[in-house]
């Protein structure tokens, strides 16, 4: 589904979060429901649910279930089989990346990069297995676009030394597509306890890791599991962080044409 909603997500409390996630994930059932049977689901009370419609620009939940209606019969005007299809892994592929696309009006987008022009110190940590290669992704895409200053390390100890001994205005970045994995969690934790500047990459649902962060880049992704291992996909947060680093060269010749401006 394409939540093209646009609104600063900084702005939703974590209760909201929760909430258009549910959305995103069951959009066919809720333009069905009534506002009590959606509040039921989502374990939040109808006066919630009002004020959520109405922050994201509705007038109340029986608008915003039609215009998620309105959505699905855009969808429904090009069917694909009930089977799965590679055109419905596509569909679900698009729709996560659309959602996505929403999210970016964020301040944060802006203010991190306001904050990787001036070339401070970048620690990303990288605790193997999927993630491992989102990291490695951010961390070339970086390079190439002229941060010096990258150090990537696997080892949390190796990352403990760092936040205790780096300079003050250092960025400590996290990825995880739950945002709540222990060992990144209690990474980041310390890291702002130390008081660095912390910056992570996590799923839209309410989790710890986007709570103790300074700035947070978000994503939609729906969950899929086999045998109880982890099958979610993580293109959506790859796209994040093409978009992030697209973003950032446009940022710095924006500020490269300042200076150039000045300097005549």
């Amino acid at each position: 589904m394409n939540l093209n909603l646009n609104f600063p997500l900084q702005s939703l409390t974590p209760k909201e979060l929760e909430i258009m996630q549910y959305v995103h994930d069951h959009s066919d059932e809720v333009t069905s429901m009534s506002i009590q049977t959606f509040a039921k689901k989502i374990n939040y009370s109808t006066s919630t649910v009002i004020r959520f419609c109405r922050k994201i620009g509705f007038s109340g939940f029986p608008e915003f279930k039609y215009y998620l209606k309105n959505l699905n019969i855009q969808k429904d005007s090009n069917p694909v089989s009930s089977d799965i299809s590679i055109e419905s892994i596509k569909n679900s592929i698009k729709a996560d990346l659309e959602s996505t696309s929403s999210l970016l009006n964020s301040d944060d987008i802006f203010q991190i990069a306001r904050l990787f022009a001036s070339n401070p110190p970048i620690y990303l940590y990288s605790p193997a297995g999927l993630t491992d290669i989102a990291v490695s992704y951010l961390e070339s895409m970086l390079f190439i676009s002229d941060c010096q200053k990258v150090y990537k390390t696997t080892a949390s100890k190796a990352l403990r030394h760092f936040i205790q001994t780096a300079k003050k205005e250092s960025i400590f970045i996290f990825i995880s597509n739950s945002g709540r994995f222990e060992s990144t969690l209690n990474l980041a934790k310390e890291a702002r306890l130390h008081g660095m500047t912390v910056i992570s990459i996590s799923s839209i649902e309410n989790n710890d890791l986007a709570e103790v962060s300074n700035y947070n880049l978000r994503f939609f992704s729906k969950k899929h599991e086999n045998d109880g291992a982890d099958l979610t996909s993580r293109l959506s947060s790859f796209f994040v962080l093409s978009s992030f680093i697209e973003y950032f060269s446009f940022y710095k010749k924006g500020l490269e044409h300042e200076n150039f401006s000045e300097s005549d």
